[in-house]
């Protein structure tokens, strides 16, 4: 009978440092523990981002975004329609062909760049019989050529136009 009373005399001492071990490894795992030491009943969940569309509900540009403007001046567009990733990947996603992007590739040859970005504009729009009414998308390493190709189509008769910034 000594013998047993010596072992749960043993564990007692050694379940405290058990009880903060178990805590610990819920909580390295994921798992939310309470003020006392217990698994929490419930969890939080992050709060979602929100992405403002591009368009409005009846098909115009709706606000810049502040942080999707470029803060370099010569990388503005004369129309001031500016995209975040996020904003034109979600337009993608819900307009799929009725949407035209493209990139301007920043080679040597400036004008070559945008001439091929505006052609390419060009055939996406015959390809899937769009007028110009249809947003366009341009991306590019250099925003001051994406940006002037973004003017150029505007110029163009292209009304909905946006620069997408990185």
């Amino acid at each position: 009978m000594h013998t047993a009373s010596i072992r749960l005399a043993a564990c007692r001492l050694h379940l405290p440092a058990a009880l903060a071990c178990l805590t610990a490894l819920m909580a390295a795992c994921g798992g939310a523990i309470d003020a006392d030491g217990k698994p929490a009943a419930t969890r939080q969940a992050a709060a979602p981002s929100v992405i403002t569309p591009l368009l409005d509900d009846e098909g115009r540009p709706s606000p810049t975004d502040p942080a999707a403007t470029p803060s370099d001046p010569g990388a503005q567009t004369l129309a001031r329609r500016y995209a975040t990733a996020a904003q034109a990947s979600q337009l993608e996603a819900a307009l799929q062909n009725g949407v035209i992007s493209v990139t301007v590739d920043s080679s040597p040859d400036a004008s070559r760049a945008m001439e091929l970005a505006t052609l390419t504009v060009y055939g996406l729009q015959a390809a899937h019989n769009l007028d110009q009414q249809v947003p366009v998308l341009v991306r590019g390493t250099d925003l001051r050529l994406a940006a002037a190709t973004v003017n150029r189509l505007g110029a163009e008769g292209y009304a909905r136009v946006f620069l997408v910034v990185p």
